[in-house]
């Protein structure tokens, strides 16, 4: 597996100390079987690597979570100042894909998706409950941006316009003031991404 920083409908991906700023990722994998499995990450010149050998076919549901980094001025980008969190999500496949699956929502935003004949279903989590209203921005692999809002039980759709890689991001603004690593915050900023490839 491979985790990359930049910008994807762009095809910006950034490399050496650029990239060793956003270093503090920690990934971990739940198997068919609901096991938790660490995956310890190697950074290279373009992106952080981990490895992991599947044992049975099914649903590997793969993580990515950067919850240690400072807190951040992003006032000249609009946003202020933040204490960021980042959640990244892709599903790997072993055997024959299927659509019925024993996933659950993980993470304080998460997206479970499935295929329904060539139509991608989104169903959409805050704290493992449903997010209704959600912005969800998609990115597909020519760097068309489509947004998406989510109905009142936290779903949305799409049909993809081809095959290869698509990105659908969310975030969550939450105005509870704290203090972290001695600095203080007005917001949390939790930004999430999840990876689809479509064939």
């Amino acid at each position: 597996m491979k985790i990359f920083f930049g910008e994807y409908e762009n095809n910006l991906r950034e490399q050496g100390p650029r990239l060793a700023g956003m270093k503090e990722f920690r990934s971990y994998l739940i198997d068919p079987d609901g096991q938790q499995l660490t995956i310890e990450l190697v950074q290279t010149q373009t992106c952080w690597e981990g490895r992991f050998k599947p044992t049975k076919a099914g649903n590997y549901q793969v993580f990515g979570v950067n919850d240690t980094r400072e807190v951040q001025d992003l006032t000249s980008h609009g946003l202020g100042i933040i204490r960021p969190i980042v959640y990244l999500r892709a599903n790997y496949w072993v055997g024959e894909k299927s659509n019925v699956s024993t996933a659950k929502p993980q993470t304080d935003i998460d997206i479970l998706d499935r295929n329904e004949g060539g139509q991608l279903i989104l169903n959409t989590f805050l704290r493992q409950k449903p997010f209704a209203k959600a912005k969800l921005t998609v990115l597909n692999p020519q760097g068309w941006e489509k947004n998406l809002v989510t109905n009142e039980v936290g779903t949305a759709h799409f049909i993809p316009s081809g095959p290869g890689l698509y990105i659908i991001e969310s975030e969550q603004i939450d105005k509870i003031p704290g203090q972290y690593r001695g600095k203080d915050y007005p917001v949390v900023r939790i930004a999430y991404s999840l990876s689809i490839q479509v064939d």
